[in-house]
């Protein structure tokens, strides 16, 4: 398959056009990630959006605080949107001190009689945008977990982009949706980013106020499509029956499908449990499974016959394509995809591949837990 062909698919299944004119810079790891990030912040002449789920106590979560202050305090607009759950142990000292610079800072459906009914309904979203033009997406969350090189149990695995061009509008408007929600304030229109390069970027949108939704469609046709490899990172795989049999029936017409998800260092073990439960009939069918033992991966990519590619804040559970909101950005410039299917090799040296011959002898001791956490995959 071609890479118009999966332009084609994409934008029939989605309803929303590739956006040319843009460069985009693969990070990995939080050494690369958070300073690229806070120097875009600190260079901030105009506007910050900044939406995140998870702002934990730590000293990343400091340094980021006071640049957003800093350029608050200079004049610059900053907008700061939380999840109420997900963002929930922020240190209040470290909300004051935002506050009191003048950052505008917004909750997403906090624990509250009128959205009690939304309350397992999160964003998930992960967005940096600054002036209009230079923005951030993938699965970072801001903590001291994700800073480091993945060099041990304590500095995870993790995979986020730089983007400069058109595309960022697209950023804006994932932002700005649910900032209205938090806020009840339509943000402006931007003006159209100068291009900066040539790659076109495909951008999903996705929330709960329609099923199927965007990343639902969107993986549907990809999975459908593939005719020679499907290479899968998922921090959280625990797929749905309708998946399951979508990625097996792709191994069974002669695609390599390789799904990568965490082993002993997740940080939920009923998602560990959860997704073991799924891998039997995957396993079956052809599907390769590896299990990263180094770190807690966080990463969320698809690739698919090297010529499409996928990453963003959607993992592959209910709970990404189902219950909260998402945003994924989807390539098909060559050089991207070469970086993400080589990382992913080398994420394979570190990991356990399960064996089909192997899998299922397990004792039930083992399959206990699997049976019991699978009651629930439609939470997880």
């Amino acid at each position: 398959m071609s890479h118009n062909r999966y332009i084609n698919i994409t934008q029939e299944a989605t309803g929303t056009p590739y956006r040319a004119g843009n460069q985009i810079t693969i990070l990995q790891n939080g050494d690369e990630i958070f300073p690229a990030m806070l120097a875009a912040i600190r260079g901030a002449e105009t506007q910050i959006e900044f939406l995140t789920y998870v702002f934990w106590r730590s000293r990343i979560a400091s340094e980021v605080e006071q640049a957003l202050c800093e350029r608050a305090r200079a004049g610059i607009k900053v907008r700061l949107l939380l999840d109420a759950i997900g963002a929930a142990t922020m240190d209040t000292r470290s909300l004051w001190r935002l506050e009191r610079a003048g950052v505008q800072v917004a909750w997403f459906r906090p624990v509250r009689w009128p959205h009690l009914h939304k309350f397992n309904n999160r964003t998930h979203r992960k967005i940096l945008l600054v002036d209009g033009a230079v923005g951030f997406t993938g699965g970072v969350g801001i903590a001291d977990e994700w800073t480091g090189s993945a060099q041990d149990r304590h500095h995870w695995r993790e995979t986020h982009c730089r983007i400069e061009g058109p595309a960022c509008l697209d950023l804006y408007a994932g932002f700005a949706e649910n900032w209205r929600e938090a806020t009840r304030q339509r943000l402006p229109e931007l003006p159209t980013p100068l291009d900066r390069g040539s790659v076109a970027v495909h951008t999903t949108i996705s929330s709960t106020r329609s099923r199927p939704t965007q990343i639902e469609k969107l993986l549907d046709v990809v999975f459908a499509a593939a005719e020679h490899r499907l290479w899968i990172t998922s921090a959280y795989f625990i797929p749905s029956p309708k998946i399951v049999e979508a990625l097996a029936a792709a191994a069974r017409r002669g695609v390599d499908v390789r799904v990568l998800t965490n082993g002993p260092f997740t940080d939920y073990k009923i998602t560990l449990f959860a997704a073991r439960a799924t891998y039997q009939p995957l396993l079956d069918s052809g599907v390769k499974i590896y299990e990263y033992q180094h770190t807690m991966h966080h990463s969320k990519i698809i690739t698919a016959d090297s010529m499409w590619a996928t990453l963003g804040s959607t993992n592959l559970d209910n709970r990404s394509l189902v219950l909260n909101d998402e945003l994924n950005i989807s390539v098909t410039d060559p050089g991207t995809i070469t970086t993400l299917d080589l990382q992913f090799l080398e994420d394979l040296k570190k990991s356990h591949y399960i064996r089909s011959s192997v899998w299922p002898q397990r004792n039930w001791i083992a399959r206990l837990p699997e049976i019991g956490s699978s009651l629930f995959w439609r939470q997880l």
